[in-house]
């Protein structure tokens, strides 16, 4: 399921932490990223064991970044654009670990920014939550179309490719023998940088998935962005050329 959310609510609602939509509490130590165009900074931060955090991420790019947990890390999915600023309350959880979080532009470069906790042991992922952005969603509305996409390490094939616009289904298997891939929607902008419009996550090797997003005509992209360092791969698919252009009329 794509984790892109519009409404505060809903980008807290099933999550362990429940923090305010303002931001976070005064309380929380500020852990300042700044996003740029040429990777973010920093990429590791020490936590101590329960920490009560906020995760300030400025964007100082010239182009929309994107930040999320990954490899089991529960940090909602939130676009940060070019010159704005979002905070994300973070709870570390007890016990030691390192857990990951994936800052990066759609189809650019990706920095995966460490949160090490001091102690002994192990536990699960800690979660997050964000002040609401400005996001593509998913529609519950009927499709006007349905493409089906196969995921094939480093490739892309879809049964079509143009739709009208509106509300379009995709469904995204993952053919691959044992590589983790994902379907990643990105509208092509005018000044040549993506707009991811809406993805289906973290697919492992022989599951399928799908989504409905309403999409303006344009050009697009049907990609996996699964970065070095996430689920395990060793190469950005994206850069190794998992992707394909396709229309919508």
């Amino acid at each position: 399921m794509p984790k892109f959310l519009p409404l505060c609510a809903a980008l807290i609602a099933g999550s362990a932490l429940a923090a305010a939509c303002s931001g976070g509490s005064s309380s929380r130590r500020a852990i300042n990223i700044t996003q740029a165009d040429s990777g973010c900074t920093p990429t590791s931060v020490d936590l101590s064991p329960g920490e009560a955090v906020a995760l300030v991420v400025k964007n100082d790019g010239s182009k929309d970044h994107e930040i999320e947990g990954i490899n089991g890390t529960r940090v909602d999915e939130v676009l940060v654009p070019a010159g704005r600023t979002r905070t994300i309350d973070y709870d570390a959880q007890s016990t030691a670990g390192t857990h990951e979080v994936k800052c990066y532009i759609p189809g650019g470069t990706t920095t995966i920014l460490k949160l090490n906790v001091a102690g002994a042991g192990a536990s699960p992922q800690a979660s997050g939550s964000a002040t609401p952005a400005s996001v593509a969603s998913p529609t519950n509305t009927s499709a006007n179309a349905t493409v089906r996409v196969k995921l094939v390490s480093f490739t892309v094939t879809a049964d079509a490719t143009s739709v009208p616009a509106g509300p379009t289904r995709f469904i995204a298997t993952n053919a691959s023998p044992a590589d983790t891939h994902e379907l990643a929607v990105l509208r092509v902008k005018a000044d040549g940088s993506y707009e991811n419009k809406g993805e289906i996550e973290a697919l492992p090797a022989g599951a399928s998935g799908e989504v409905t997003l309403d999409l303006p005509p344009g050009k697009y992209l049907l990609s996996c962005l699964i970065a070095a360092g996430e689920a395990g791969s060793k190469v950005d698919h994206f850069q190794a050329g998992m992707h394909i252009p396709f229309e919508v009329k």
